[in-house]
Order: structure tokens, then sequence, then C-alpha cells
């Protein structure tokens, strides 16, 4: 299985935005593959609570979130890093977050593309319209998973990999290899 990393790196940033009760996303370093986000590395500013980590879809300002994690508390003031993720992530998706009831973000330089924001739990697979504070501010927040699935195989006895459910009885999403290839 190969990596999958999107977000920008959890390090601690020129400025910082008071995030409680808004969903933010991060423009910088879309998903490079499909797969699952199985951890998730975050700088915050303040303790966060009621934290909530995704990955979205969609292009401009309009973003819908496609999977998720509940994270719940994080603490402030060196990266943090959680674990024993899984929720779904394609390629060119980004990631975000929400906060529920009060922290501080790192934001700002180091840069990438920017982030989006919009009042409110958007984490709800409901396309909305976020606004943009610009392509010099970044939030530290950075996923990393693992593909899944049949990516590394394009047929299986020539039938293609995607009209496949089950081999030899057993549910394609329960098979690790075929012939010694991982899917």
């Amino acid at each position: 299985m190969a990596a999958i990393d999107v977000g920008s790196a959890a390090v601690d940033r020129a400025e910082i935005w008071q995030v409680s009760t808004y969903t933010l996303l991060n423009k910088g370093n879309v998903a490079n593959d499909t797969g699952n986000i199985t951890s998730v590395e975050i700088w915050v500013n303040e303790n966060t609570t009621g934290t909530i980590v995704a990955t979205f879809f969609g292009s401009g300002t309009d973003w819908t979130s496609r999977g998720s994690a509940t994270i719940g508390a994080v603490t402030a003031g060196s990266k943090q890093t959680f674990s024993g993720l899984s929720f779904a992530v394609e390629t060119g998706d980004i990631i975000g977050m929400y906060v529920g009831s009060a922290g501080k973000m790192e934001i700002g330089s180091p840069n990438d593309a920017g982030m989006l924001y919009l009042s409110g739990d958007q984490i709800d697979e409901v396309q909305h319209t976020y606004t943009d504070y610009g392509a010099v501010r970044a939030i530290s927040l950075y996923g990393i998973g693992v593909t899944t699935g049949w990516s590394n195989i394009a047929s299986v006895n020539g039938s293609a990999s995607g009209d496949i459910a089950k081999v030899k009885g057993v549910a394609v999403a329960d098979v690790a290899k075929v012939n010694g290839v991982a899917v």
C-alpha cells in the first residue's frame, strides 16, 4: 500500500486564529492518492475541545466533506499526533477541521495555497460556500494515510478489478493480497 499525505506541516506558525465554532479548510498540498487517512498531525496555539478532522472535495470556495474522525481535545504548544484513525480520502481532496467550544489554531507562514473558513460545523456531507482567507495562510494540519482497495491491480482473471465483489468467496474489502500483490 502506498502512502497518502494531505495538508500542511504541523508546525508553530506566525499567526493564530480563534477557531472555536469554525470549520477551517487547508487548500495546500492536496491528497496524492485515494484510500484512508490513518493519522493526523496538528499544532494548536490554545487547547481545543470538540475537534473533528475531515477530508473535503470541491473547488474554489465550494466544498463538501467526504470522511471524518473526532479527535476531541488537542493540547497546545507542540505537534500532536492522533493515530488509529480511518476516514476516506480521494486524490485531490483537501483536509480541514472543526473545533467545538474552545481553542486557537496556528496559521500563517510557512504557507501553501491558503485556507478557507466558515462558521459552524460544516462536516455534514453537504456542499458549503466558504470564505477564502487568502493564499498567505495555511493551517498546521496534516493527514497521513494508506491506499486501499484494488488500486495496484488492474484485473483478476480477465475481470476489471472494479467489477469484482468477491474473490474465492471473500469480500473484496477483506482481501489484503492477490497472488502476493498488495491490494
